[in-house]
Order: C-alpha cells, then structure tokens, then sequence
C-alpha cells in the first residue's frame, strides 16, 4: 500500500508540474506581447529623454542669462563684448566679435560650472564641435572653443583662475573640454534702422534696449540648421533672463517675405529675425 501511495503521489507531482509550465505557443504569446508593449514604449521613453534634455539645456540657458545680467549689474550696465574680428572680405562685418567662447572667462566669476555651456541635446550635426570644426582646419570664424594660446586664458591659468588643464599638454590651437554650445548675441553697436542707430545687445547699453524681455542675450547654437537641437527648434534665452522654446521658423524665416507671406520670426514690433528682437519699438527688418 505504501508503494501504491508513493507512486500515486509522484504521479500527482508530475501532473501538477506539467499543469504549471508554459508551452512553447504560450511562451512565444508572452513574448510577442512584451516585444509589443516595448514597441509602444520606446517612442514615449525616447520623448521622456529628449524634454529631460530639454529642460537642462533650458535651465543651463536661464542661469546663464542670469549672469549676463550679473555682469551689466558690476559694469555700469554694459552688456558682456564678445571679442573677435571682422570676417575678411566682408566690410559688412567690420569690428564684429565673434570670439564666443570669452563668455566663458567673462561668466567665470559667476558661473564655475562648465558643463553648463554644453547642452546634453548638441551631437552630430548639431553640435559646434561637428558643425564649426576645428579652427585651424575650417574658414568659420566664429570661435566656440577656447584657443590655447588667448592671452586672456593664458594669464588666467598661471594665475590660477581657471581649470587646472595645463595648454602645453594639450596638442592643436584648442582647448577640447573648454568650449560653449551656446550662441551668444553679437548684435553690436553700428547696426541701422534707416539712419538710426539700434541698441546693442553685445557691448551695449541694457537701459538703451526698450524690451528687455523680447531680446534674446544667448541661444542654442547652430540655431540655423535645418535641423534644431529640440523638437524642431531651439532654446533661447532673453535679458529678463527667462528662456524659453521655439520651433524654427518663429525664430528664422528667411522665405518669410516672399510670394506675399508674412514672416513668422519677428516682434510684435516688426524686428526681425531673433537676434534683433525687443531692440526697437518702430520695428526693424534684419533681413532684406
């Protein structure tokens, strides 16, 4: 009887374990659903991502607007002069700056956090690094990397007011780990409405600038691509140092004017495109 019992109970077991296992169909089903709901989920975690970026390079944008004003605060109310030189060739352009990485240096005092010049949404193409290239290989002019032999940086090295990163250690004209991907505005004194001469964001007066609100101090950079950093557009930030996002023809419409349309990046002035927002109240066309 005993063995009768052991057999009748093995036999049980055995039942009860093939009862609870998965076949090969209902393993294949379990599968199938996860890869599905995967599939759904993937788009909605990458979009979750990309507004986590967003909302950095947001904040980032804010803090940096906050030492623009910082700065005209402890210079008699000048904005931040970004140094440069004039594009050869072109007269237009005469005594333009467009040495952009010397807001790094300018904001130092305020802002010590340099992964705060480097937005998380900037790769590729969208990023200084891939769309301006080295200095010393390319014609752009417009300088986001620290050049290694700046006097400025230079002197503030060896006098320990920057980094420890030692330039002779470092081969080429740049410095790799110093460099914005931010656009700082260079709308400088000399631009005309007319005969008129508008206020300057870059160098100029803030009191001079009657809307400090709609005038952007720093952006995205690369904000011309065909392909802004952000959902189609970009981040900017204004002298009120709120920032906030814009698809790309609300801040660049060059076809704007054309076939009778009305251009979509200006003012409710009529200044026209970003750089030259909340600069007039009479209006003024950046762009022919």
């Amino acid at each position: 009887m005993a063995d009768g019992a052991q057999t009748m109970n093995s036999n049980q077991a055995t039942i009860r374990s093939r009862a609870s296992a998965f076949t090969l169909i209902e393993l294949l089903v379990v599968v199938a659903i996860i890869a599905l709901l995967i599939s759904i989920l993937l788009p909605s975690l990458s979009a979750a991502r990309e507004q986590a970026k967003a909302a950095v390079c947001k904040s980032g944008l804010h803090q940096l607007a906050l030492a623009t004003t910082y700065y005209a605060e402890e210079n008699r109310d000048r904005l931040p002069h970004i140094l440069g030189s004039p594009k050869p060739g072109d007269p237009t352009t005469t005594n333009a700056p467009f040495y952009q990485y010397h807001q790094i240096f300018l904001f130092w005092k305020y802002q010590k956090n340099l992964k705060i010049y480097q937005c998380p949404s900037a790769k590729n193409e969208n990023s200084v690094k891939k769309y301006f290239g080295s200095v010393g290989t390319t014609e752009y002019y417009s300088y986001y990397f620290v050049q290694k032999a700046d006097s400025y940086y230079l002197d503030a090295w060896q006098e320990g007011r920057w980094p420890e990163i030692d330039p002779t250690e470092v081969s080429g004209m740049e410095i790799p780990q110093l460099y914005t991907e931010y656009w700082f505005n260079d709308w400088s004194t000399g631009a005309k409405n007319g005969t008129r001469e508008v206020p300057a964001i870059n160098g100029g007066a803030i009191a001079k600038i009657p809307l400090p609100s709609l005038a952007v101090a720093i952006s995205d950079a690369v904000w011309e691509s065909e392909n802004p950093r952000h959902r189609g557009g970009s981040q900017l930030a204004f002298l009120d140092a709120h920032a906030d996002w814009y698809k790309r023809d609300r801040y660049l419409d060059p076809e704007g004017t054309k076939n009778g349309n009305t251009p979509k990046d200006y003012d409710a002035w009529g200044n026209r495109p970003f750089y030259a927002w909340g600069l007039t109240k009479e209006g003024f066309n950046a762009l022919p």
